[in-house]
């Protein structure tokens, strides 16, 4: 079976994240304003720092206990709003028996199902508590989704399996994650949230909406770049 194609286009979620971000940000920004000047980018004084976590999940998709693969890519802008793209997939697809389809239209399948599901959100994420080593923030995540399913074929050696179902979606998801630094430059998150796909097929929405559980393992490299060169960092770690 193909791979499938992780970085869904987005274009045509964009305008609909961005009214929900503007809902759910306004109270946050005007409790935490930003600060943005001319030399953010460019000053020893920067207000945004390079942000790079794994950021894996625990659910429960089509009726059973999964893990999905996962990382984040994107900025943190003032110490209280991270934002950009993240990329979320099946670690293993689900292996199903006994799956009957049609043989007037597969007449070369048998009853093993192999199915997938990923996909590609852009996400903001309010920090709603810092200190040194802990922080609290609530992702919201809006994308695209793809679910696939295969079926093997008849009599192949080696297996051969052939799609017949490759879907689109439109997928939200919301959690609230708890941040903790195990060391200068390197930290662990756990939490958890809801995830939904918007669409009008209640199959789908059955089979894939639902809890999932968090785990993070975040990188600071900016901060581990700075102690390889010796130069000054304002990440807090000295504040007491």
């Amino acid at each position: 079976m193909e791979r499938i194609g992780l970085l869904q286009p987005l274009y045509k979620h964009i305008a609909i994240f961005v009214t929900v971000l503007l809902s759910i940000a306004s109270p946050v920004l005007a409790y935490n304003p930003l600060e943005l000047s001319s030399d953010t980018v460019i000053s020893e004084n920067k207000k945004w720092k390079f942000l790079f976590a794994f950021d894996s999940r625990t659910s429960r998709a089509l009726e059973q206990k999964t893990g999905l693969g996962g990382l984040k890519i994107g900025a943190t802008i003032n110490k209280k709003h991270d934002f950009g793209i993240g990329i979320y997939f099946f670690k293993n697809p689900i292996l199903r028996g006994g799956v009957l389809l049609p043989e007037e239209v597969y007449a070369d399948a048998t009853d093993t199902t192999i199915y997938n599901f990923s996909y590609a959100s852009i996400f903001y994420s309010p920090i709603w508590f810092r200190n040194r080593r802990f922080t609290i923030s609530t992702p919201l995540h809006y994308g695209s989704a793809t679910v696939t399913a295969a079926y093997k074929v008849k009599d192949t050696v080696p297996t051969v399996w052939k799609n017949y179902i490759n879907r689109q979606s439109a997928i939200m998801e919301v959690s609230c994650v708890a941040n903790y630094k195990l060391f200068r430059w390197f930290g662990i998150g756990v939490g958890g949230g809801y995830r939904s796909l918007l669409t009008n097929d209640k199959s789908v929405r059955r089979a894939l909406n639902g809890p999932v559980f968090i785990f993070q393992a975040k990188l600071m490299l900016g901060v581990l770049f700075k102690l390889a060169i010796r130069k000054p960092i304002d990440d807090g770690w000295n504040e007491r």
